[in-house]
């Protein structure tokens, strides 16, 4: 094999732990004609020396012609060859009865290095009166994030991250989630980002050292979501992009199940869904996503994030879009014709006092410091559900006259229906229609010249040739509706 012609020092840096409070700390240069050094470490187990040797790359290839433990044996090397233009390390295993490592052609001289094992032999013996080192000691492992109760843990993310440290006392081996190999840091933390499915979701943390100590640590993780993955569509799996909008928030309501009021059918998973492209997509900060799905979305909620001084209001600034989606029942007031959102406590029969109104949400957003606000509503007010169901005890239809002029200046309002109209679902798609279309849109069908932004106006377009049509493929009318006069404002880049 070619004799190396870079320049190549080894330095021998041994740590061994005899308790948690003692280390043991040997540096020896071996010789040699030049003077460049980088570390290497050694650890000493019962059966051999695992010798860490590093390699300095100046300017050629170079490999390495051959190990020996006293010109006897070959010694096993992991990663063989220094690749061109890199530094790169790797172990070789001389068996403890074995003294000297002998390593050939290794310097710019063609010149033989050898590295004398016995003072580390020695000191061993001097610490701890016998001949090897008994190492019955697992690893360590520690889960600093998520904190489990009883190895266990409720969620509603589609991701998670899990975070931690794992520690051995001898040295570290592999360690591995669900039987995928993860990175530990110099400092003992590993980070893994889990894809959680629906229900259900067992996870093994193991780790194992040099000895073959092994520990598992398993506990599971529920993903809390009414759909089935059997009911994920074409728009369940939004693409990400390149945006990272760190100054953005959004509140996200999905009410499926109501306490007085039917079911909204896929309202969840439409809420859901909608939380993973303004991720995705819009590139949102997931802790900056405000969302309460189905009992948790309370009056009390509402309040909390509408309200003059409410969650919205504290957590915006002028740098903000702020994205607001809700998904569930509007309902009419016979008398005043105005609208109202209906939170999962609230009842259609008594909007005014158990709703929350919509032309308030409107008045308290125009004292909002925002760049732009843009509001999603997959709801109609005609007194119907998504199913066709009635929502009052008059059923029939009501007409809503919207307040356009009471839209702030920055905001856009996307809804999904106009006057009598029902906001339908598509139960072939697992969403509403409009919800569906939305995303589809967001996905980029909605970019009619294809320039890879999608305007105000764009969705609008889209939304009126795609839901219009689907519904009465369905038998029924929905024509969406924009609110708001800034149209040619860019609502996605991708």
């Amino acid at each position: 094999m070619k004799k190396t012609t870079s320049l190549l020092t080894l330095l021998i840096f041994s740590s061994l732990v005899f308790s948690q409070e003692k280390v043991l700390n040997i540096n020896q240069y071996i010789p040699r004609s030049a003077n460049n050094a980088k570390f290497g470490r050694i650890i000493i187990t019962p059966d051999y020396f695992k010798i860490e040797i590093l390699a300095l790359y100046i300017s050629y290839y170079t490999s390495y012609d051959e190990f020996t433990v006293e010109n006897l044996i070959p010694v096993k090397v992991e990663g063989y060859s220094v690749g061109t233009k890199t530094n790169k390390d790797f172990w070789v295993y001389v068996p403890r009865q074995y003294k000297k490592l002998y390593i050939r052609g290794i310097n710019k001289f063609g010149q033989n290095t050898t590295l004398d094992l016995t003072p580390y032999d020695n000191y061993v013996k001097a610490r701890t009166g016998r001949k090897g080192l008994d190492d019955s000691e697992k690893p360590k492992v520690y889960l600093n994030y998520p904190k489990l109760t009883n190895n266990f843990y409720r969620t509603e993310e589609l991701y998670l991250s899990l975070e931690g440290k794992v520690t051995d006392n001898m040295g570290l081996l592999s360690f591995k989630i669900n039987d995928e190999k993860v990175r530990v840091g110099d400092n003992g933390f590993y980070k893994k980002r889990l894809k959680l499915k629906l229900g259900t979701n067992s996870v093994v943390l193991k780790a194992q050292d040099i000895n073959n100590n092994t520990i598992y640590y398993d506990f599971v993780i529920v993903r809390d979501e009414i759909i089935e993955d059997t009911q994920f569509s074409d728009v369940d799996y939004p693409s990400a992009t390149s945006n990272k909008n760190k100054n953005a928030i959004a509140v996200v309501f999905g009410i499926e199940n109501y306490r007085n009021a039917p079911s909204v059918s896929f309202a969840v998973n439409d809420a859901d869904i909608f939380r993973e492209y303004l991720i995705k997509r819009f590139g949102l900060r997931r802790e900056n996503i405000y969302m309460k799905l189905d009992e948790q979305a309370t009056k009390g909620e509402f309040d909390k994030v509408f309200s003059s001084n409410g969650w919205i209001s504290r957590n915006s600034s002028k740098k903000s879009d702020v994205f607001i989606y809700y998904a569930g029942h509007g309902a009419p007031d016979i008398k005043t014709k105005e609208s109202y959102l209906i939170p999962y406590d609230g009842d259609p029969n008594y909007a005014t006092s158990t709703g929350y109104a919509i032309n308030d949400i409107y008045r308290n957003l125009s004292g909002v410091k925002a760049r732009s606000i843009t509001i999603v509503l997959d709801a109609c007010f005609s007194g119907t559900s998504r199913d066709n169901q009635p929502l009052l005890a008059d059923a029939r239809p009501i007409y809503i006259e919207v307040e356009t002029d009471i839209v702030p200046q920055n905001t856009v309002v996307f809804s999904a229906a106009s006057g009598k109209e029902i906001s339908s679902s598509y139960k072939q798609k697992n969403h509403g229609i409009f919800t569906y279309f939305f995303l589809k849109g967001l996905q980029g069908d909605a970019d009619g010249n294809k320039d890879r932004k999608i305007t105000i106006a764009e969705m609008q377009g889209y939304l009126d040739d795609n839901v219009s049509v689907q519904a009465r493929k369905m038998g029924r009318e929905q024509n969406p509706q924009l609110l708001g006069t800034d149209k040619n404002r860019v609502l996605l880049k991708y």
